[in-house]
């Protein structure tokens, strides 16, 4: 019988494919091992998420939706993922607060407020009916306006420990403009702080404001000494962008129809404080007042500094 040759390649062929075959599998397997297990605790968590009314969600899924309106491409979609997940303009819930005390939060806007890190729009702006009565000041001055005043050190401190846990921890740091000198007829001073919990402004609250003009006309005139009262009208109006509660309910600086800005402390009617200081002086030495909305919930009035009213608060989830 004639010998065959060349056996022994095909044989090293093979061999060498069922080593290469191997290795490829074994490795699959070591990667498969050393990747990172699923977030077991996030899947959980994100599909037990489902839509519900505002007052349902508890404060952790409160923020998921305030982030998914957020995220939103545009003020459109954000809107239409608010309605989607059950958050709509004038939603209301209560508010349990750490003295015993019960408040109301209410949605005022929705992506309306800038995030301080510039990513975007805070998703959703909540408005708290009055947590506590304190004055704007210790003394009778809107020096400084609200950047320095003692209000807005009381609620980065006392005032937030007033809040749930579960809410104040979720707060999302916005960007507001405010007059921050006092009295003053130049929109210049109109300047931004960083805040978690603020209070509104006239402007947020009742839309341009024409107090001046209305009050004094819009024409510089020799009974007015030749001044121009409506700067100080464009100063206040710089203050923040009407939001849209206040806008559905027709609110302006003198009028508020539905009733929407009366509210009450401890179950009594009370005035609260806006950030806004009332910016002109008459005599030199009676620099001490700040706008607030009235204990009948008249848009605009007059408080001094260092008397106590109520204390609404503004935050963004």
């Amino acid at each position: 019988m004639a010998r065959r040759d060349g056996g022994g390649a095909p044989t090293c062929l093979l061999v060498l494919l069922s080593l290469l075959v191997f290795a490829a599998g074994a490795f699959a397997l070591y990667r498969v091992m050393l990747a990172p297990a699923p977030d077991t605790d996030r899947v959980v968590e994100e599909s037990a998420l489902s839509p519900k009314s505002f007052s349902e969600y508890d404060w952790d899924e409160l923020t998921q939706v305030a982030q998914m309106i957020s995220e939103a491409p545009s003020d459109e979609e954000g809107e239409a993922v608010a309605a989607e997940w059950g958050v709509s303009i004038g939603d209301t819930r209560p508010l349990p607060l750490s003295d015993g005390r019960q408040a109301t939060l209410t949605v005022v806007g929705i992506r309306c407020d800038e995030l301080a890190d510039g990513s975007g729009q805070a998703g959703l702006t909540l408005m708290t009916s009055p947590i506590s009565l304190q004055p704007m000041n210790g003394s009778a001055s809107n020096s400084g306006g609200w950047e320095g005043s003692q209000i807005r050190s009381w609620l980065a401190s006392d005032g937030a420990e007033l809040l749930p846990e579960g809410l104040a921890s979720q707060v999302v740091p916005v960007v507001k403009s405010t007059n921050n000198v006092g009295v003053t007829s130049e929109v210049t001073s109109v300047t931004e702080t960083v805040d978690e919990l603020w209070l509104f402004s006239l402007s947020e609250v009742c839309g341009t404001v024409d107090l001046f003009a209305r009050e004094y006309g819009d024409q510089v005139r020799a009974r007015t000494y030749y001044i121009d009262y409506t700067v100080y009208d464009a100063l206040l109006s710089a203050e923040g962008e009407q939001y849209p509660l206040f806008v559905r309910e027709g609110v302006t600086c003198l009028s508020d129809q539905s009733g929407s800005l009366a509210l009450e402390y401890g179950g009594a009617p009370t005035a609260w404080w806006y950030r806004s200081s009332y910016p002109y002086t008459f005599t030199g030495d009676d620099a001490y007042y700040f706008y607030q909305a009235m204990d009948t919930g008249y848009p605009s009035a007059l408080g001094q500094a260092d008397a106590a009213s109520g204390v609404v608060v503004g935050l963004c989830l």
